[in-house]
């Protein structure tokens, strides 16, 4: 009795491990449905394109869906997309190599909604990392920019970052100040390793500062870049290296030669976050230097980044930060500014000239005398200036809303 006993437990046994065996063949993730188990890394792209720059957005998908078949299958590229059609609403789509499905839409939201509102963004962000897991995380982002600069409601032609032109392309437009990007992205579940800014002169210490706490490390242009954006199809591969090193210097190499003629390519760089409150304390001890020598602050021929408008030089507000520590501080103070300095900008690009849409001429920003890679530091500063007083922004009012203001001490000389 007791042999027979044992043969039934052991055919039981058997019975349970064989209906296991095909339980779990039966709800294994097919290749439409969501992954279950963390990625190696996410990458979730938000395409805010409800704007003029959305008719450049399937051209951008179609090089990520071409970009996606070098990557591995232990890695998600996700696509939050909000295009400027009374037809069409917000929806999401997972990348992948498949020919089938290469561009399989997983959400789609029933009504339109601006995408630069703060909430909106934390949702669909937060919707993805927690469909979508990962060991870490990166983020695109896709649309328009200029910066640091802070804008009000009531300038409508301007914009901070994530424009969008209002729901179902009204006349509205309306935007996301970098502070207020700030606390959305502390508000995820996890933080990013990376952000890659496919936008205009995003690439300034005060906006580098005001993120240093939600990513490791900012890839961005300091100058405007092309209508067209990133090429996607080489840096889509580049964006999933999982060296850090090698992830963030092939996209700003493969982004560097898009624009390849004998006027100049991209100018960009890459920040490392980490070292940021460094630089600020140098930079403060610097800026206090160059104004108690009484030195003359002179802007001719720095090398600048953003300009409204090609005639007038009083709107040039974002120049080179080495290009003005080498300028005005002792070479003692500039040597040690710089050597904390390339311990933050981690690799650079230079390019002798930029432009950004077909219409703006190369002179527009060429105008600064020879680029050498002495003064080249691929990332813009705020000064101070009382020229600012009569533009059209009150730019030295704005900058005390950043952190980097506080920072560096600005108000300490009288700014």
């Amino acid at each position: 009795m007791f042999e027979i006993m044992k043969r039934k437990d052991i055919i039981r046994q058997i019975i349970i491990v064989l209906a296991g065996a095909v339980l779990t063949t039966a709800c294994s993730s097919s290749d439409n449905e969501e992954v279950t188990q963390p990625a190696k890394r996410t990458v979730l792209v938000y395409m805010a394109a409800e704007n003029s720059l959305s008719s450049y957005a399937q051209q951008d998908i179609n090089e990520m869906i071409d970009g996606v078949k070098s990557i591995s299958k232990w890695d998600n590229l996700i696509v939050f997309v909000d295009r400027a059609s009374t037809r069409e609403k917000p929806f999401i789509i997972r990348l992948r190599d498949d020919k089938n499905a290469p561009a399989d839409t997983i959400r789609k939201y029933e009504q339109d909604f601006v995408s630069s509102d703060p909430e909106r963004m934390k949702e669909v962000l937060s919707w993805m990392m927690s469909n979508y897991p990962a060991d870490d995380y990166g983020l695109v982002m896709w649309g328009h920019a200029n910066g640091w600069i802070i804008m009000n409601d009531s300038v409508a032609v301007r914009r901070a970052i994530v424009q969008d032109d209002g729901v179902d392309t009204s006349n509205k437009q309306y935007f996301m100040n970098i502070p207020t990007l700030r606390t959305t992205l502390q508000s995820l579940p996890h933080p990013l390793k990376f952000i890659f800014a496919d936008c205009c002169n995003v690439q300034n210490i005060e906006v580098a500062y005001e993120l240093k706490d939600v990513t490791q490390y900012l890839i961005a242009s300091p100058a405007p870049i092309p209508d067209k954006g990133a090429p996607y199809k080489t840096v889509i591969p580049d964006l999933f290296n999982h060296s850090d090193v090698q992830m963030y210097s092939q996209t700003c190499d493969d982004y560097y030669d898009l624009l390849e003629s004998e006027d100049g390519h991209l100018p960009i760089s890459v920040i490392k976050t980490s070292q940021l409150p460094l630089l600020a304390q140098v930079t403060k001890e610097v800026i206090r230097n160059i104004y108690q020598s009484e030195r003359n602050i002179n802007t001719d021929q720095l090398i600048y980044y953003y300009t409204t408008s090609s005639s007038d030089i009083k709107e040039r507000i974002m120049y080179d930060m080495q290009d003005f520590v080498l300028r005005h501080a002792e070479p003692s103070d500039f040597q040690k500014w710089l050597n904390i300095y390339n311990q933050v900008v981690v690799y650079k690009k230079l390019s002798k000239h930029w432009q950004w849409h077909a219409y703006n001429s190369y002179t527009l920003y060429a105008d600064f005398g020879e680029i050498t890679e002495e003064r080249f530091g691929g990332v813009s500063m705020f000064i101070p200036l009382e020229r600012y007083e009569n533009t059209k922004l009150k730019y030295n009012t704005l900058i005390k809303q950043t952190a980097w203001y506080q920072a560096v001490g600005w108000s300490e000389l009288g700014w």
